[in-house]
């Protein structure tokens, strides 16, 4: 019995492991937009940055916007000023504490009492990354990627980021 309990321990640890490391990524675009007349861009500077709550270092911040920089470059797009620009290109991040209670086992009130099963809580920040492309003539946003739970901790690694932002951005341009 011991080495059952022990069984769906490991499983369950197991599960939450991969859980907690998957990406969810989700696109929506204007489908009216023509994405084929776009081959300039410029990283757009968000404003009131200073009023906001920090999410990321700044450091981070530079992380991702290279990144993005460097993913639509192999992507054919040629980096630009914001006046030269076709499109431009922002992003933010949120953080978030995220708590998971997890059961285990079997409940039941037997001749002795309560018996059986056990409740842990993990917590464990979360991060979402919101990357937006504006149409520079229109001003209107064109296109949005969205990966929830990108990052699991306020300073992820070089490769983390690398891997976050492409897997947010392989869906840009969309398909017709």
């Amino acid at each position: 019995m011991r080495r059952l309990i022990s069984l769906a321990l490991a499983i369950v640890a197991i599960v939450f492991a991969l859980a907690c490391s998957s990406m969810k990524v989700r696109a929506d675009h204007d489908s009216q937009n023509d994405f084929s007349a776009y081959s300039a861009f410029a990283l757009f500077e968000r404003q009131g940055k200073e009023s906001r709550r920090p999410q990321m270092s700044p450091i981070v911040d530079q992380r991702i916007a290279a990144k993005m920089a460097s993913e639509l470059e192999d992507k054919g797009f040629v980096t630009t000023s914001p006046r030269k620009a076709d499109f431009l290109v922002t992003f933010y991040t949120a953080v978030r504490r995220r708590v998971v209670i997890n059961r285990t086992g079997w409940y039941s009130w037997g001749g002795w009492g309560w018996r059986g099963g056990a409740t842990w809580v993990n917590s464990y920040p979360e991060g979402t990354l919101v990357i937006d492309i504006i149409d520079r003539r229109s001003r209107q946003l064109v296109w949005r990627g969205v990966g929830e739970g990108a990052f699991t901790s306020n300073n992820p690694s070089d490769e983390k980021v690398a891997k976050r932002v492409s897997k947010i951005l392989s869906s840009f341009p969309p398909k017709s």
